[in-house]
């Protein structure tokens, strides 16, 4: 049996800078491997509906070149600010839609998830998340921003909710 490396889309949404990761990861190695990451910016003298269009159409474009197997996008955490949450919950749903026009199912995770996945730690700032990535990573070069390494966290983070899943849930019909 090949050992397929399974292929994750980590997304970081936010609708100034939506941060996104695409990670390879065999079931034989302990480490995933970075391919590629980086952010979507949106103009912000533009309208909404044309931020998140141009939103859609980088996701697309990614997710047409990389073929990820899975994509996984951090929920948001209740926020003071009302008018941001809104933004970062439309670029949620931008994010939803593009997996589901390409059939790629998604994993919903917290950032209390993905600080703990990391680090150990939830409450962990985003700083140590990202000094923590080298050593859950095949790779040296860590992206410079936090957007963007959010990203590699929020994929990193799903690998580990899958095997968790598949421990747990072994011998259970779903």
């Amino acid at each position: 049996m090949i050992d397929q490396p399974l292929r994750m889309m980590g997304i970081d949404p936010g609708l100034a800078i939506t941060g996104y990761a695409l990670l390879d990861k065999r079931a034989s190695e302990n480490m995933a491997t970075l391919l590629a990451s980086g952010t979507i910016r949106t103009n912000a003298k533009s309208v909404k509906s044309s931020r998140l269009g141009a939103i859609f159409t980088e996701l697309m474009s990614l997710i047409k070149h990389y073929k990820p197997d899975e994509l996984a996008v951090e929920t948001q955490f209740i926020a003071k600010n009302i008018k941001a949450a809104m933004s970062v919950s439309e670029v949620r749903a931008v994010s939803l839609i593009a997996a589901n026009e390409n059939e790629i199912p998604v994993w919903e995770i917290s950032p209390r998830e993905v600080k703990e996945a990391i680090t150990g730690w939830g409450n962990a700032p985003k700083e140590q998340v990202q000094l923590m990535l080298a050593a859950q990573l095949n790779s040296t070069e860590i992206p410079s921003s936090l957007d963007a390494s959010d990203a590699v966290a929020i994929g990193l983070t799903a690998y580990t909710l899958r095997r968790y899943e598949k421990i747990f849930n072994q011998g259970i019909d779903r």
